[in-house]
């Protein structure tokens, strides 16, 4: 996985190489017009001398600069015309003399006046789902298929609400998180029974900081522990500890799903407490969603974790399974 200032260099990497490949594309057209038409290659000759002797008037007396001036002026418009007209006749459009590029608007450079172009943008975008491993899921999972009419409108006794209430507290909540997000350095702990949305709610909020450029991973807690045991229990050259973990710790988000899931271990319980510390220390919001009641937590981890987690701000998912609500709805339609 590759924080934003690699991303941005492999960016800059593939504009220089595409420009280098459209450069060797022009020579190549180039050299078969030259082979075909000599003539236009002794032009082109001429143009680029009559272009040197156009930098060289500025040494002139200023009384013969506009003279000097218009002859060149006049020299290079007859050149021109030939040119056009020997093209023309062949059946050669002048445009494949000209360099080609991918996006006119950034001459395939990714930037114009020095704000990133749009196709930057999209390339960015592009890096950042790859590594964030929701690019599929997030194209059904997002705030637009937010459906209220899943949760029910019973009022739960123990929790003094229903679950719809409490799904449009937790949508405004996921909002909120994403509107602020960089402002201030917040971290979300979403806890119930499977199915009630936790996941999908990780994936909008994922989803909308994405867009916005900011660099986003998301794992289950399986992934994560599985990766970092690989790294310490193994000594794997070609991707160093410190790289992996660093962006671990550089990642403007970090999302841990299902947390629990995984084979609770001492080493699970000191590395996540040692995640949870070092990104506090580096002001990077964290997101953990699970299965497990908060005192479970402490159980399977240690009451390290659980100081850690009474930080986040709590967000408690109840009611009916939504897959199963959902699956009825569309069979009984």
């Amino acid at each position: 996985m590759a924080g934003k200032a690699q991303i941005y260099k492999e960016i800059h990497r593939a504009y220089d190489a595409l420009r280098t490949e459209k450069a060797a594309q022009l020579r190549s057209r180039r050299q078969a017009v030259y082979q075909r038409l000599p003539r236009i290659k002794q032009i082109d000759e001429d143009l680029a001398f009559l272009g040197i002797q156009a930098a060289k008037l500025v040494l002139q007396k200023p009384s013969e600069i506009a003279r000097a001036t218009e002859r060149l002026k006049q020299r290079q418009e007859a050149l021109q015309q030939e040119k056009l007209a020997r093209l023309q006749e062949a059946g050669i459009s002048p445009d494949t003399l000209q360099l080609e590029y991918v996006c006119e608007k950034c001459q395939d450079t990714g930037y114009v006046d020095n704000q990133p172009c749009t196709c930057f943008k999209q390339k960015l975008m592009d890096k950042l789902y790859d590594q964030s491993n929701i690019r599929r899921i997030v194209q059904k999972e997002n705030f637009d298929y937010y459906d209220f009419r899943l949760f029910s409108e019973r009022k739960d006794p123990q929790e003094g609400s229903s679950p719809r209430e409490n799904a449009q507290n937790i949508l405004r909540i996921g909002l909120n998180f994403v509107d602020n997000f960089g402002k201030d350095c917040k971290n979300l702990l979403l806890y119930g029974a499977t199915g009630l949305g936790k996941t999908f709610l990780c994936s909008c909020i994922a989803k909308e900081l994405l867009d916005a450029g900011y660099v986003v991973l998301y794992l289950t807690a399986g992934q994560l522990f599985r990766k970092l045991g690989e790294i310490h229990f193994s000594k794997n050259e070609e991707e160093p500890e410190d790289c992996w973990e660093d962006e671990l710790l550089e990642a403007d988000l970090l999302i841990i799903d299902d947390l629990g899931t995984e084979m609770p271990t001492l080493f699970t319980a000191s590395e996540l407490f040692r995640l949870l510390n070092e990104r506090k220390l580096h002001e990077k919001s964290v997101i953990i969603s699970t299965n497990l009641e908060p005192q479970n937590i402490t159980e399977l981890y240690s009451d390290r974790i659980t100081s850690r987690l009474r930080e986040f701000e709590v967000l408690h998912f109840f009611g009916e399974d939504l897959r199963m609500m959902k699956k009825f709805r569309e069979n009984k339609s």
